[in-house]
């Protein structure tokens, strides 16, 4: 991995995912403006945006890849499936996902979740 997972780029995974979605119609979008307007002018253009939008696009599913892949690691199936409802899934409450995975208290997934960053795995 390029850099070091923490609980901040972690965050960043569900905010990825709306992007990709953006960033997609985005491109669509472009493509629809492009063929109402034929010109050369607009052509040029048209393929530097596209190019841009690409690219950030290709970096976006990078490291969208790695965080996936970093949670997919996880041996707990338990810590894996919080970090998966907490960061894939973006539910953003302890208690709600201490719900989802048949607890009762929302102490107990932040605990679990926090012990297994403080580990550094």
């Amino acid at each position: 991995m390029s850099q070091p997972v923490t609980k901040e780029r972690l965050a960043r995974l569900a905010t990825l995912r709306r992007e990709v979605t953006r960033t997609k119609k985005r491109l669509a979008a472009l493509e629809e403006r492009r063929e109402k307007r034929q010109t050369r002018a607009v052509e040029t253009a048209y393929t530097a945006a596209r190019s841009a939008l690409e690219r950030y696009l290709c970096e976006m599913h990078t490291e969208e890849a790695e965080l996936l892949g970093y949670i997919q690691r996880i041996e707990d199936a338990e810590v894996r499936e919080l970090f998966m409802l907490r960061y894939y899934d973006d539910v953003r409450s302890w208690q709600h996902i201490a719900f989802l995975m048949g607890e009762h208290d929302e102490s107990y997934v932040r605990r679990k979740h926090n012990a297994y960053l403080k580990r550094g795995e």
